[in-house]
C-alpha cells in the first residue's frame, strides 16, 4: 500500500511543487487549497505523469471548522497518512503601518490554520508509526526585517508552535521540520524586487524534503534556513 501525504496550498507555488515531488516517489496525494479549478488540474497532471492516486480538497483552510472536518473525512476513507507538509501561506507588506486585518488574516492563514491541520491529521500521522510534518515557514521566521514586521510575526509564531509540535509528538513516532525558506520564486514573491535568477527555486524546497526524509530515523531535522545569496538594495519579503 502506497504512503499517503497531505499537501495544503497545493494548487500553485511551493505547494504545487511539493506534490509533483512527493508523486514522483510513490506517494499518494491529497490535495488541499480554495481554488478547486486549479487543484483540479494539478490532479489530473500528476495522476497522468506519475499514476498516483490523487483526492482533492477545496476548502478555506480558515474556515476551521469545515477544512478540519473535510481534511479528516478523505484520511479516514484513505485509511492512512504518513506525510503532512503545509505549504499554503499569504503575505501583507508592512510593519508600524501594517492594518490590524492584515496582520489577523496573516496569523489565521499561516499560523491558525496550520495548527488546525495538524490537530485534524495527527491522529492518523500517530497510526503511521514513523511520520513527518512540514510546515513551510520563511527566514522572516528567524530573522528581521524592516518592511514585512506582520508576515515576519507570523513566521515568527510558526517557527515557535512547530519547534513545540516536535518536541510534542517525537516520542510518539512523528518527527516536525519547519522550512525557512528566503525568497521563492513564485507569484508571491512579485514585490520582492528579485529577479528569477536570484530567488530559490521551488525544486530547491522539494530536495530540502527530500534530505530531510533521507536522514536515518535517529536525524531530526528541528529548522532548516535556506538562504539567497546576498543581494544589495532589495527588499527581499521572504518566502
Amino acid at each position: 500500500m502506497s504512503q499517503v501525504a497531505l499537501v495544503t496550498g497545493a494548487s500553485r507555488g511551493i505547494g504545487r511543487e511539493i506534490s509533483r515531488w512527493l508523486a514522483s516517489r510513490g506517494f499518494d496525494l491529497i490535495l488541499v487549497a480554495r481554488d478547486a479549478a486549479k487543484l483540479a488540474d494539478n490532479a489530473e497532471t500528476l495522476r497522468r505523469e506519475y499514476g498516483c492516486t490523487v483526492s482533492v480538497v477545496a476548502v478555506d483552510l480558515c474556515d476551521f471548522d469545515a477544512a478540519r472536518g473535510a481534511v479528516q473525512a478523505e484520511i479516514r476513507r484513505r485509511g492512512r497518512l504518513d506525510v503532512l507538509v503545509n505549504s499554503a501561506g499569504i503575505f501583507r507588506f508592512g510593519t508600524s503601518a501594517m492594518t490590524v486585518d492584515d496582520l489577523d488574516a496573516m496569523l489565521s492563514t499561516n499560523v491558525k490554520a496550520v495548527h488546525n491541520m495538524c490537530m485534524a491529521c495527527v491522529d492518523s500521522l500517530i497510526e503511521s508509526g514513523s511520520a513527518h510534518i512540514f510546515n513551510v515557514a520563511s527566514i522572516t521566521g528567524v530573522e528581521p526585517f524592516a518592511v514585512v514586521g506582520g508576515y515576519a510575526t507570523s513566521k515568527h509564531a510558526l517557527v515557535g508552535y512547530s519547534r513545540s509540535l516536535a518536541r510534542e509528538l517525537l516520542p510518539k513516532g512523528i518527527k516536525v521540520t519547519t522550512l525557512c525558506p528566503d525568497v521563492v520564486d513564485t507569484d508571491m514573491s512579485a514585490g520582492s524586487g528579485l529577479g528569477p535568477d536570484q530567488m530559490i527555486a521551488t525544486t530547491d524546497i522539494s530536495r530540502a524534503i527530500e534530505f530531510v526524509l533521507s536522514l536515518s530515523a535517529a536525524a531530526l531535522v528541528d529548522v532548516l534556513v535556506i538562504g539567497c545569496k546576498p543581494v544589495t538594495g532589495s527588499v527581499r519579503s521572504g518566502a
